[in-house]
């Protein structure tokens, strides 16, 4: 059966029981497998098995919300429910007004401007009730719906203002809680504000008349374009002069300036440190490394984590609760007690606005969203919340030897030439073997043949074989010869069965590789290498890593890598595995955490759960270090949230009336409300981290 996801951007979401709710209406969709519906992001992300996107569309409606082509904006939001805010506050006023200063006609005149406040300011709280008992369920628009109406109610039979300036109240203050709210949550999203500023929108155009300045998404792939001193580069492209040099720490976190040479990759979103430069254009605006880098974090952001579920189970279980407890409240109060109506209605009403569970549905997404930005900025790309949740709990690293732990630029340290041949005879030979060749192996050798003065050759091929971990088969001439590793870990020429010539060939490890394997080691976590290279070399490399012989594999063909994989699950459980991104895509794939080593590689993006862009081995220890505040921010979120309600409940409910604490509704609202804005600030502390000193 195929399936396939879809992305949503939902308009109307406006508390974390909304997002529960359009969940439930997704999942209860013929040909739905699963959705999850992020509240920070107003996003739903929905894995399909035969529903259509019309069909999305409408469970999204039937649950009372709507689903839009544009991307979730906070500061539209902010101001949004500013709106709100204001025009409730200017109903409400009067009321405080005559509360302190009655006068004639009090009571019809607060009963319109109450009405009018739920009616317009308070309508989105009364549109979800609705929709949640179309669903039977409750979410906290039940909460303020039920606690507004019933002070409406009250107000209205038993023909006092009082609780109308109540209900007013509950609305302003909710409004004004959900402004501050969305103007905190703004400050969460500024990773990809930052990167979507990266790209200008006016590109110089090299045209028959000069250059012109032309809107970026006219631009296609082909054109030619200039970069002036200090600019931001618009597009991808391949450099036409003959060196610059580029600030590309907005892609990487790697601060140094970059020097490129005449046919090198340039990337859009970084800066032009020299003078002024033309290249090629390689893809259009639509798919850049950036646009990539800022799908995958916007992806990233929106996506859920397994304790975001329990979360989302949790509040589920909540309001329920929440609205049993208040009716016993209000029932002890007057029956039991024998309180007046209007004393136990406060208390009624104080335990339904105080309990709100949307600081416990922020607790996730808003750090989840605070962390992947900060991944990014330190030049790491993670691509889920479930992903980053993950790295903390990495029992073993498996590193790929070749491109990973080593610079992935072999060079030839021995020749030695076996046969009645010239050294020019026998290095012309290797040349036609591996002239097309991008192997780093077939690129040491053919290095070393031009450092012998051997630069091209004549010779025709014919036949030729590249045997995945084996080497080369061609015939040259109708005289079958071969080129691949030996069992001693030489590289061996042969003509037929004839030894020709033999090369050494040595890789160099990375200058951080040993840091980041002692840091590991210390850490208690399990380091294994693993290489396709003969025994012989790759154990110097481990044994000037430390890494022990018995975590060493060796002569391991890349079918084999997988396999290697599988049995360290066994053993060890979660496993992370660290390759190149460009043949090591199955391992990454198998285990349970994969980090492609990227270099900004189209193959490196699409490979691993997590991109280390500025290729640096120890952003492995930055990531892992992130991960775990990750956690620990996630973690203090619930215990505030948590310990909020256990509180202030009680409070509310008149536990402590009796020593003089007692919380009105309209307080009750603002408590509530800065119990999210207290989540929010938390996860922005994230924020702080800088990384190794």
């Amino acid at each position: 059966m195929n399936t396939s996801q879809n992305t949503l951007n939902i308009s109307g979401m406006h508390c974390a029981s909304c997002a529960l709710l359009i969940k439930k209406s997704l999942e209860s969709t013929p040909g739905v497998e699963t959705a999850s519906v992020n509240y920070a992001t107003k996003k739903a992300t929905v894995k399909t098995s035969s529903a259509s996107l019309s069909d999305l569309k409408k469970a999204v409606k039937n649950a009372g919300y709507s689903v839009i082509d544009t991307e979730y904006d906070p500061n539209l939001e902010a101001k949004h429910w500013r709106q709100k805010f204001f025009l409730a506050l200017a109903l409400t006023l009067p009321l405080f007004v005559g509360m302190l200063f009655p006068f004639p006609y009090i009571f019809p005149i607060a009963l319109v401007l109450t009405a009018l406040t739920l009616i317009f300011p308070g309508r989105s709280f009364f549109q979800g009730f609705v929709s949640a008992l179309k669903l039977k369920t409750f979410t906290m628009d039940s909460l303020i719906a039920i606690g507004t109406l019933s002070a409406f109610i009250f107000s209205l039979s038993m023909g006092t203002y009082h609780y109308f300036e109540v209900a007013s109240s509950l609305v302003t203050f909710v409004t004004l809680g959900k402004w501050l709210e969305s103007l905190a949550k703004a400050k969460t999203s500024q990773a990809i504000s930052k990167l979507v500023d990266l790209s200008p929108k006016v590109v110089h155009l090299k045209t028959a008349k000069g250059y012109l300045d032309t809107p970026l998404e006219s631009i296609k792939s082909g054109d030619i374009i200039l970069v002036k001193p200090g600019e931001i580069l618009p597009l991808d492209g391949k450099l036409l002069s003959s060196s610059v040099s580029l600030d590309q720490s907005a892609l990487t976190g790697e601060s140094l300036p970059v020097e490129k040479t005449k046919g090198s990759l340039l990337y859009a979103g970084t800066q032009n440190l020299s003078g002024a430069f033309e290249l090629t254009v390689t893809v259009d605006s639509q798919n850049t490394l950036l646009s990539q880098i800022i799908k995958l974090v916007s992806e990233a952001q929106s996506s859920s984590s397994p304790l975001q579920d329990l979360a989302d189970k949790i509040s589920s279980y909540f309001v329920p609760l929440v609205i049993l407890t208040a009716i016993l409240t209000l029932l002890v109060w007057r029956f039991l007690i024998g309180a007046p109506w209007d004393t136990s209605l406060s208390f009624f009403l104080a335990v339904i606005v105080i309990a709100c569970p949307c600081a416990l549905g922020l607790a996730t997404p808003t750090v989840i969203m605070v962390a992947t930005g900060l991944s990014a900025k330190h030049g790491l790309l993670v691509k889920g919340g479930d992903s980053l949740q993950r790295v903390s709990s990495v029992k073993a690293f498996l590193f790929d030897k070749t491109g990973t732990l080593t610079l992935g630029k072999p060079k030839v340290t021995r020749f030695k030439n076996l046969s009645s041949l010239s050294d020019k005879a026998i290095l012309e030979i290797v040349f036609a073997l591996e002239e097309k060749s991008e192997h780093p192996i077939a690129t040491a050798l053919l290095a070393f043949s031009r450092s012998q003065k051997v630069t091209s050759t004549k010779l025709k091929l014919s036949s030729f074989q590249n045997r995945s971990g084996f080497g080369l088969e061609a015939k040259i001439n109708n005289k079958a010869y071969t080129l691949g590793k030996s069992d001693s870990g030489l590289i061996e020429l042969r003509q037929g069965k004839s030894l020709l010539a033999t090369f050494a060939i040595k890789d160099t490890l990375r200058p951080d590789a040993a840091h980041l394997v002692s840091s590991l080691q210390e850490l208690s976590l399990p380091v294994f290498m693993l290489t396709g290279d003969h025994q012989k070399n790759a154990l110097p490399l481990a044994n000037d890593l430390n890494i022990d012989k018995d975590h060493l594999f060796a002569n391991i063909l890349p079918h084999q890598k997988t396999d290697i994989v599988k049995k360290l699950q066994e053993k060890y459980g979660v496993i992370a595995f660290v390759g190149d991104g460009i043949n090591d895509s199955p391992s990454l794939a198998q285990a349970d955490l994969g980090i492609a080593m990227g270099q900004g590689t189209d193959i490196a993006i699409e490979s691993g759960d997590v991109v280390v862009m500025n290729n640096k081995l120890s952003s492995i220890l930055t990531l892992q270090k992130i991960s775990q505040k990750t956690i620990k921010k996630i973690n203090q979120n619930f215990v505030y949230a948590l310990a909020y309600n256990l509180f202030f409940i009680p409070v509310a409910a008149g536990i402590f009336s009796k020593q003089g604490l007692v919380l009105r509704p309209e307080f009750a609202a603002i408590a509530m409300s800065l119990s999210s804005i207290s989540v929010v600030l938390n996860s922005l502390t994230l924020n702080r981290f800088t990384g190794d000193k």
